[in-house]
């Protein structure tokens, strides 16, 4: 069984293809983003050999478009996750640059028909390495930033200060972003609450400047509690073996938090509630997750998660916007017709109008819809040759805008600003 919310999302997302698969690419366009902490892999070659069909299970079941890995003891042991793990379930799949360090590592992995990652940047920290990756998304050229993180583990001040001072050395860097740049900040983050001054930092509005991450979930207070069970990624497992922390599941390490623009109108946006800690059905808590029943997935999957680390994974979707529109920002044709719409970016309103390819005027009805990122429908109108759309009540952001002739339509993408 798949979990439920996330169930919700592939069918909504269902829903998108099917309404707008004449003009978007969809499939191409959502990026499935996945971070894992993978328990010290490999420490030796039994180990490697163990664990890896049940990562394999993982990643056959997510089918995750690009993958962050920490906890990487070396670079061939990064190599072996991929050609060991990944490549058994698509062989599209590459590794980025690998730089070792001073502990434990982190590794970004990718699709390459859909993605290149050939820069790999370390800020270095008094502890472990913050992985800087740069991510291109090959229809559209746009670009993403991923900054991979495993924060200084255990309760106490000395750890949160220490905590503190690697998420400052990330800000560094952040904080000198221009104004719209899209970045994503995820790993192991060994944070407790959301007042921990680490995570505070990482949230924090300085300035001007772009350099703050948006949490989807913004959980408030202690996240070791029963009422944020379905958010906990740390531990799977109740009993020790193979390494790694027992315990149950019980904290919320792992995040994918996002730049401001991914959360407003840059060219990557975030699926709203599509960030779960996967195979946590909320019904584990202190528990491990492979306890029947799981609602969230099956035994075989349940299993993999449990023999597989110490962690689960977090996974979140994006959608690379510029890959939407089948012509330019504002023109649409079907047939004979030709729609655009003006001005966009629009403010307050903007103006659609139909016109036959001849230039002609046209007498016939057509109909214009706006959706939102998930395929809720904002507004529906219908114009016979011109009309001016009020945007009143509709918020800034990106939407799809669907002009229907007939049984004939075309996509494109407005911007409301």
């Amino acid at each position: 069984m798949v979990y439920p919310l996330f169930a919700a999302m592939q069918i909504k997302f269902i829903f998108i293809f099917i309404i707008f698969q004449a003009a978007v690419c969809s499939a191409q366009d959502t990026l499935q983003f996945m971070s894992y902490n993978l328990l010290n892999y490999y420490s030796s070659a039994q180990d490697s050999a163990t664990r890896n069909p049940y990562f394999r299970v993982t990643i056959a079941a997510t089918n995750p478009d690009i993958i962050t890995a920490q906890e990487i003891v070396s670079e061939s042991s990064s190599l072996g996750f991929l050609n060991s793990v990944l490549k058994k379930v698509d062989t599209n799949y590459r590794a980025a640059p690998y730089i070792p360090g001073p502990d434990t590592n982190n590794s970004l992995y990718f699709l390459s028909n859909k993605y290149s990652c050939n820069s790999n940047a370390a800020i270095h920290t008094a502890l472990r390495d913050i992985n800087h990756f740069t991510v291109v998304h090959l229809q559209t050229n746009d670009t993403v930033h991923v900054f991979v993180v495993h924060l200084k583990s255990s309760s106490g001040t000395v750890e949160e200060a220490t905590r503190l001072a690697e998420v400052n050395d990330l800000r560094l860097i952040t904080d000198a972003f221009p104004a719209g740049t899209s970045f994503i900040i995820c790993g192991d983050f060994n944070i407790y609450s959301s007042s921990e001054p680490a995570y505070q930092k990482l949230k924090e509005i300085s300035g001007t400047n772009e350099g703050h991450v948006i949490d989807p979930l913004n959980l408030t207070g202690a996240w070791n509690n029963s009422s944020y069970a379905q958010y906990h990624t740390q531990s799977p497992r109740t009993r020790s073996f193979g390494g790694g922390v027992t315990g149950g599941l019980d904290d919320r390490f792992d995040m994918i938090l996002f730049s401001n623009s991914i959360n407003t109108n840059g060219p990557l946006q975030y699926i709203p509630n599509s960030t779960i800690a996967y195979g946590n059905d909320g019904n584990h808590f202190n528990d491990s997750i492979n306890q029947q029943p799981n609602t969230a997935v099956s035994l075989t999957v349940a299993n993999a998660l449990h023999y597989g680390a110490d962690h689960i994974p977090v996974l979140a979707k994006f959608v690379f916007v510029n890959g939407w529109a089948n012509g330019s920002n504002n023109e649409f044709e079907i047939l004979d017709f030709r729609f655009q719409i003006l001005p966009n970016p629009a403010r307050g309103q903007f103006i659609v109008e139909s016109k036959l390819l001849a230039e002609c005027r046209t007498s016939k009805e057509s109909t214009l819809v706006i959706y939102d990122l998930v395929g809720k429908k904002i507004l529906s109108s219908q114009f016979i040759g011109k009309k001016t759309i009020s945007l009143e009540t509709i918020s800034a952001g990106i939407y799809f805008v669907q002009i229907i002739d007939g049984e004939k339509r075309a996509t494109g993408k407005l911007v409301v600003e």
